[in-house]
């Protein structure tokens, strides 16, 4: 009875939490992580690596940064011909001396290389386990069930059932891929940015005929090097994320507000939440709310404004959280505007 009591209690604490929280998803820009002044102007090498490996990851890092429209990036065909008439390898660039060479002869700032160390999918790994199963005896009984109909009670006959132990087969695909990526400035030879990552990958154990199937070798590959690569443009580049954002409902305007903030339409939002405020004044959540559009729409001042009135009637901790956020913006903002500013 305890533990009903309990579990009843949890549920409804549950269904309260969702009812009065909401998420939403929003996109904003965060700087590059390791900022390299006066380099505009790229070239990516083919990466040294296993079979395809480092043409692919190069390719790959190429796609990712032209999406960030930060970089100008020496087109790869054109860097091919260069070299080429030049007698060098797209893949020759062993050291930061030979990366500032490469790079003055193509005109460009700086000059992205690397190598593949890992890139691989194991051989599946095979076994089985004792799992229980029931099956039939072949001897029938008599039971009495309810009629889920009539609600009337039955007689039904019914094959009396046993446990058995079988073996259940299995198997386990994991994959690993790891890159070292470096940046050197052509004119120093400096090396601006080195950055050495991994992932890896497992499928778990896939039962034979289940619903589960296992990943083709070649989704997995792609998948950790896209892993990998992304990381490594948000390190050099500013590039967009995606943060989640609490919204919290209540009565009247404050619960129209949410509606129209989960829809994207942020204006109205801000309208309902500056009408809940004027009304209930001692209402934490209008603050916040409207705390958060701000922020949303890059007004961050009047944001921890805000923030600060919602912790001022109540110290939630999704208040003292959000004032802490919208800080680590400001100074993020002001490395993307020196950032973009060059």
């Amino acid at each position: 009875m305890r533990f009903r009591f309990r579990f009843c209690l949890l549920c409804i604490l549950f269904f309260f939490f969702c009812a009065t929280q909401s998420t939403v998803w929003v996109e904003r820009v965060k700087p590059a992580g390791v900022f390299m002044p006066g380099v505009r102007k790229i070239a990516i090498a083919d990466f040294k690596g296993p079979e395809q490996s480092g043409s692919h990851i190069a390719s790959l890092l190429q796609s990712k940064l032209m999406e960030t429209h930060y970089f100008e990036i020496l087109e790869r065909d054109r860097l091919a011909r260069i070299l080429d008439e030049q007698k060098l390898s797209m893949t020759g660039i062993m050291n930061e001396a030979t990366a500032s060479k490469i790079g003055k002869l193509l005109g460009v700032d700086a000059l992205v290389f690397g190598e593949v160390t890992m890139y691989q999918v194991e051989p599946d790994e095979i076994g089985s386990e004792k799992v229980e199963k029931k099956e039939g005896t072949g001897r029938y009984e008599w039971v009495e069930e309810k009629n889920i109909f009539t609600g009337k009670k039955q007689k039904v006959k019914r094959e009396i059932m046993r446990t058995v132990w079988v073996d259940q087969y299995y198997r386990i695909r994991r994959g690993t891929v790891a890159v070292n990526f470096r940046v050197v400035d052509v004119e120093t030879g400096r090396l601006l940015v080195a950055h050495s990552d991994s992932k890896s990958y497992s499928s778990g154990k896939v039962v034979e005929g289940s619903y589960r199937e296992l990943k083709p070798a070649g989704e997995i590959l792609q998948d950790l090097s896209s892993q990998l690569v992304e990381k490594f443009v948000g390190m050099i580049s500013p590039h967009k994320v995606s943060e989640r954002r609490v919204i919290e409902s209540g009565s009247g305007k404050i619960y129209e507000g949410k509606k129209f903030a989960q829809a994207g339409l942020w204006d109205e939002a801000i309208a309902c939440w500056k009408e809940a405020i004027q009304r209930m004044p001692k209402v934490s959540a209008g603050y916040y709310n409207l705390g958060l559009a701000y922020e949303i729409k890059g007004d961050l001042d009047r944001a921890e404004t805000l923030f600060k009135k919602a912790a001022s009637l109540n110290q939630k901790k999704l208040y003292m959280e959000a004032i802490l956020r919208v800080r680590k913006e400001k100074e993020e903002q002001a490395k993307l505007k020196e950032q973009l500013q060059q």
